[in-house]
This record gives structure tokens, C-alpha cells and sequence, in this order.
């Protein structure tokens, strides 16, 4: 339970630990009941369709008959209830790790398809370490002369990054690092 951003990072280093380091969406064609899903799909390609999931296995390149018991699975953990698309309907799975809150629902309606999905770093976890100045510091905690960094750099994640800081640290830091550039200029007017 719990915001998205407390999600993806561990989701994220799952993806990378996997063969090839892809995992695969898999969904079947209820689909269709969320309005405008096809905006979220980041391909100009199609998805990789089967009229069954052993089918669909072999065309990923899977054992087709671990999608089927995973499947299998996820519809025995969801719920009965009505599928709300555009808000919370608590349509929860129950005894299924990691838990999905809502919008559960069966995987039972062929035509099944799959898109491949890789993980990414949208942002740097134990980026560049710096001090209360925004300066960036050695490898013995000295400060690098002239050299600042804020924002998307910085290293201020440690496996939980809290959704929307990221421009409010790059706003803060960036500040501070213009300051403290601006004084130390000011106190060296000849330096470089």
C-alpha cells in the first residue's frame, strides 16, 4: 500500500534482476474498458498479441507454464466489486505479494497481449555529494573549489525518493549554490 513513488524504485530493481533485464506487461482486451490507455504506451510499436497465454508465453520467449500459473494467481487474489476506471474503486488483490489496491481484475479475456518493459533511472540515487552550500565535496569531504550541484545530480534518495521534491530540491539547491558561488566570488574577485 501506499503512492506510486514509494513503488517503482524496488519494482525498478526487480525489472533490471530479470533475464535480459525486461519484464513483460501483460493484459487482455478489458483493457479496452479504461478510457484512452493508449496514451500511456511509449511505442510506435504494436504489442505482441495470442489468442492464449501458453501462446503468448512462447511468443515472448517465456515458459508458458509459469505465465499461466502467475496469471492464474493474480486472478485468484482478485475481488469482486465494480471497476471504476478513473478513481479509486477498491478493487484490491488479498493474499498476493506485492498487493494491488485497486483496479484488480482478472486477466481472463483473449485476445492476451504483452508490451516489454525495461527499467530506467529518472534520477540519480547517491548522486554527487554535497555540503549545506551546495558544494560539491572530494572523496575526503573537502569542498571542491567552484564546483556547486543541486537538482537532479544530487544524490538525497535512498531507496524512497517522496513524489514531486525533485524539482523542489533542484529549486533550493539551486539557489544556495548561486549564493554561495556569488559570495565566495565576491571575497575572490581574481579567482577563475
Amino acid at each position: 500500500p501506499g503512492p506510486v513513488d514509494n513503488h517503482y524504485d524496488p519494482i525498478a530493481r526487480s525489472i533490471a534482476e530479470q533475464p535480459g533485464a525486461i519484464a513483460w506487461v501483460v493484459y487482455d482486451r478489458r483493457i479496452d474498458d479504461v478510457p484512452n490507455w493508449q496514451r500511456s504506451i511509449r511505442s510506435d510499436q504494436p504489442p505482441i498479441e495470442a489468442a492464449t497465454l501458453e501462446s503468448l508465453a512462447a511468443k515472448l520467449g517465456i515458459p508458458g507454464a509459469a505465465l499461466a500459473r502467475t496469471v492464474a494467481a493474480y486472478n485468484r487474489a482478485c475481488g469482486d466489486g465494480e471497476f471504476k476506471p478513473l478513481e479509486p474503486d477498491g478493487l484490491a488483490t488479498h493474499a498476493l505479494v506485492p498487493a494491488k489496491s485497486n483496479w484488480a481484475r482478472p486477466i481472463d479475456a483473449p485476445p492476451y497481449c504483452a508490451y516489454p518493459i525495461i527499467s530506467a533511472n529518472c534520477f540519480t540515487y547517491g548522486g554527487l555529494k554535497i555540503n549545506p552550500r551546495a558544494q560539491v565535496l572530494d572523496n575526503d569531504g573537502r569542498p571542491i573549489t567552484g564546483l556547486y550541484a543541486a537538482g537532479e545530480t544530487v544524490g538525497l534518495y535512498y531507496q524512497v525518493y517522496a513524489g514531486a521534491t525533485s524539482v523542489l530540491r533542484g529549486a533550493v539547491f539551486g539557489r544556495i549554490a548561486g549564493a554561495t558561488a556569488g559570495a565566495m566570488r565576491a571575497q575572490h574577485p581574481s579567482a577563475p
